[in-house]
């Protein structure tokens, strides 16, 4: 359908002001700028777009931006721009998954494989028959891993391509367990995937179970699976120091160990519905998944467990071309810290240290 230019900037036009009535409601009305001294050095440093930084205590919520969201046009980076969340997704779909468990849908210690033989050729990945619900959420199963450079020479041949469930873990089969089941922890994306099979399973598709669970008992306006409809907000994926765009291979992202997409105040919000106010799953079951296994207890149900200085904190990072995500909860204080770049640090120190000595320190 062709639209006159007119009719074109007329409806930017609108669409312009009710952004700028949804940003003063649902970001600066309790929310304060943050010193953009530390995010602007880090991102100069790490050679970066742009970036985001946000800080949610009881009573306010600091923001800091900065950078371009999108070089070809010189769009910078706002508290509003939605960027890819990789892994750091993980954290949401195992939340949605122990909200099936909660409601009685689905058993945390139960097997899974009555929820994942449909997928093609499932019966060939080691350890599929015999793994459980709760070993796919902590990594404790064994599976092993399909994201590996093979997989992503295939996606970087076919940026926007949707890979099924049963594609993705092909570029597995060929590969032994790494493990017995629950005898040892191994990182493996291969685990997600399935979880959000299953989740499909359930709901109908990925998304709507993660609305289902999560994104409405969050209110998570600003959060998809995959890339939304309306790409206006979208902060795009570059990498090297020329900043080539790979936004595709981010945004084509739909399976369970990295879909999501969202805002730095709607990662917020989840954090605390999770953590603080229990809106999604019970007190019981949160313990659980803020508990590490037998054989790692830094990692619980799709949750980092970690700690410094300043207290215990539960978070999770993830890592893509073109894109990095991190957050952090802190129960004793109920602070949450947020750091979201369209771009790939040079070096893995964390910028939430830094953000994190500097609040609590002050």
């Amino acid at each position: 359908m062709i639209y006159r230019i007119t009719r074109y900037l007329i409806d930017l036009t609108v669409l312009t002001i009710i952004l700028s009535i949804a940003l003063i409601y649902s970001v600066q009305a309790n929310s304060q700028p943050m010193n953009t001294g530390i995010l602007e050095n880090y991102l100069s440093q790490q050679d970066l777009s742009g970036g985001i930084l946000l800080v949610s205590t009881q009573d306010k919520i600091l923001v800091s931006v900065s950078g371009i969201a999108e070089r070809s046009t010189n769009v910078a980076v706002t508290p509003q721009s939605r960027f890819y969340l990789a892994s750091s997704g993980k954290t949401i779909v195992a939340a949605a998954v122990l909200g099936f468990v909660e409601d009685g849908t689905l058993q945390l210690d139960g097997l899974v494989w009555p929820f994942i033989k449909d997928i093609d050729n499932v019966d060939k990945l080691a350890n599929s028959d015999a793994v459980t619900l709760r070993q796919l959420l902590n990594h404790t199963s064994g599976l092993p891993d399909y994201l590996d450079d093979v997989f992503f020479a295939a996606s970087e041949r076919q940026p926007q391509k949707i890979w099924a469930p049963s594609e993705a873990i092909a570029f597995a089969l060929e590969f032994p367990a790494t493990g017995e089941p629950g005898e040892a922890f191994e990182y493996s994306n291969t685990n997600y995937v399935l979880l959000g099979h299953i989740l499909a399973g359930i709901s109908g598709s990925l998304e709507a179970a993660l609305e289902e669970k999560v994104f409405s008992n969050a209110e998570m306006m600003e959060t998809s699976v995959g890339k939304p409809n309306s790409t206006l907000l979208l902060a795009r994926g570059y990498i090297e120091r020329d900043f080539l765009d790979v936004s595709d291979l981010a945004w084509a992202s739909v399976l369970g160990d990295g879909p999501v997409i969202s805002t730095a105040g709607d990662l917020a919000k989840f954090a605390v519905a999770l953590f603080r106010d229990k809106k999604i799953i019970g007190a019981k079951l949160l313990k659980q998944m803020q508990t590490g296994s037998d054989v790692n207890d830094s990692y619980g149900l799709g949750i980092g467990i970690d700690g410094d200085e300043w207290g215990n904190w539960f978070g999770h990072a993830g890592s893509y071309e073109g894109f990095e995500a991190d957050f952090r909860y802190y129960p004793e204080e109920e602070v949450v810290f947020i750091f979201l770049t369209n771009g790939n640090p040079l070096d893995d120190e964390p910028i939430l240290d830094v953000i994190a000595e500097s609040f609590f320190d002050e």
